[in-house]
């Protein structure tokens, strides 16, 4: 089956594309875009498939060649990430063996994003987030200002309802069960040792202030994970931009935003420091 068809060959499918040319080889990656219940990946090098899986349960998806596949030591491996919502993130290649590669993509280390396909919903929301890098942080901060909200308001609602309404006294008569008396297990007394921990008096500031931060550590959260994922993102630029200056011969350079990228495999060591951490946090 040719990339972007059906299965019956014809009629093609609802897929987010993800493309990428480097060390010589053409990636392409097609996802599913979230309209089911299921996250789907399938990855193709110089239009041959080498990978596909879906999962209901995982957002990230770790595809790699069958160890018998003849690009098994040369096409690396991928790593494509979905939303909680089943949206594709982004796809991530990782260069080397099979072994080596695989190992790579679910540490997160050394990887280089694929480019999304022009005017798809994953290149739009990429664009938006170069274009306002402030706005893309205030959202999620205003994500993990609702956590903190959003509970506190309902429970607020709940009480107040409850208070108002008048629970009717319903008797069942049911009937009282006659429970056997248990026969008592004389344990041994065991002589623990007393142990005398030192008294310590918390000032009031650090009390007070130790109850609020279950409130702000989800906004703090919510702007830390918007800068790291900005910096990782100017990061993949100035990579695809390095490697576009550097004289390799592709489909299109590094910054002109097309869906085709030709880059040297061995640039493609500084890409992602950070990736490493979870994602959770990490729906867009």
């Amino acid at each position: 089956m040719r990339p972007g068809t059906g299965g019956d060959g014809m009629a093609p499918m609802a897929t987010q594309v993800y493309e990428l040319t480097v060390g010589g080889h053409h990636h392409r990656v097609e996802t599913s875009v979230g309209d089911g219940w299921s996250n789907e990946a399938t990855w193709w090098v110089d239009g041959e498939q080498v990978a596909t899986k879906k999962s209901t349960t995982e957002d990230s998806l770790y595809l790699s060649a069958d160890k018998g596949h003849d690009l098994a030591d040369t096409a690396g491996a991928l790593r494509v990430r979905f939303t909680a919502l089943n949206k594709p993130v982004r796809a991530t290649w990782f260069e080397g063996g099979r072994e080596k590669a695989s190992a790579a993509s679910y540490i997160g280390s050394a990887g280089i994003d694929l480019v999304p396909e022009p005017g798809s919903p994953a290149a739009l929301r990429e664009e938006k987030m170069r274009a306002n890098p402030r706005l893309y942080a205030a959202r999620h901060v205003a994500g993990g200002l609702g956590k903190v909200v959003v509970p506190i308001i309902a429970a607020v609602v709940i009480t107040w309802l409850l208070s108002r309404v008048s629970l009717p006294d319903w008797d069942l008569g049911l009937p009282a069960i006659p429970w056997p008396d248990l026969p008592s297990i004389p344990w041994p007394q065991l002589p623990w040792p007393s142990i005398s921990l030192p008294s310590v008096d918390v000032p009031d500031w650090l009390r007070r202030l130790l109850d609020k931060v279950k409130y702000v550590w989800p906004i703090l959260l919510g702007l830390w994970l918007a800068r790291r994922e900005m910096r990782r993102r100017r990061q993949q630029d100035e990579l695809r931009a390095r490697m576009g200056s550097g004289g390799s011969a592709g489909s299109g350079s590094a910054t002109d935003g097309s869906a085709t990228r030709d880059v040297s495999a061995g640039e493609a060591e500084d890409a992602e420091p950070e990736e490493g951490q979870t994602h959770d946090a990490r729906d867009e």
